[in-house]
């Protein structure tokens, strides 16, 4: 997440001090709540499952471009033994299936940062989204009159932490998507009819 500009925070802290002798003269109590983002991000399901999926393809990718390094190293030390031995065509040939395979590794690099990228973004704003509409509902439902990022204040007491109440609410209103994995139907036993409905 990123830190909002000090003028930016200097209006929210402003609007939150005006609300506040609002709100003494008329012999009420504000409410203010302070929350990490990043904690809703490690701690809610929804937070868990979308980094376990991006840790999934993270080690998939690594995967594939260690393979290609293992590859790439290979072939240079089978050249580097036998060059001694090797006829100019077959060096030559060597060379550029190293050249090749040196293209085809930084390609895959290229392509797994991308997807990456990609991936971490489409979680990322799914997340902001439905993060956006708990703090709201939370908001309303508890009667805060202001609730800020941790990275929007410079100092703010443990009491007005409200982490843990919108982990659970967030929970509450997100669940985790179902595996979108089918179940094959099972084949009827020989001899038998399957069951009719």
């Amino acid at each position: 997440m990123m830190p909002r500009t000090f003028p930016a925070m200097l209006a929210v802290l402003t609007l939150s001090l005006l609300g506040t002798s609002a709100a003494r003269a008329q012999g009420e109590t504000i409410k203010v709540g302070v929350f990490d983002p990043d904690v809703l991000w490690k701690q809610t399901d929804i937070g868990k499952k979308y980094n376990a999926d991006l840790t999934v393809t993270r080690d998939r990718l690594q995967a594939q471009i260690d393979q290609k390094t293992e590859e790439l190293q290979t072939t240079r030390s089978k050249l580097r033994q036998q060059q001694q031995s090797l006829s100019m065509d077959k060096f030559a040939e060597m060379q550029k299936d190293i050249l090749n395979r040196e293209t085809e590794l930084a390609r895959l690099n290229e392509d797994a940062t991308k997807e990456m990228k990609f991936q971490a973004g489409q979680f990322q704003g799914r997340f902001e989204e439905m993060l956006g509409k708990t703090v709201e509902a939370f908001g309303k439902e508890k009667g805060y009159a202001l609730i800020l990022t941790r990275g929007a204040v410079v100092y703010s007491a443990s009491a007005i932490d409200i982490n843990q109440y919108l982990i659970a609410k967030f929970n509450e209103m997100n669940k985790p998507p179902a595996s979108t994995t089918a179940i094959p139907p099972r084949k009827p036993e020989a001899g038998k009819e399957p069951p009719k409905n």
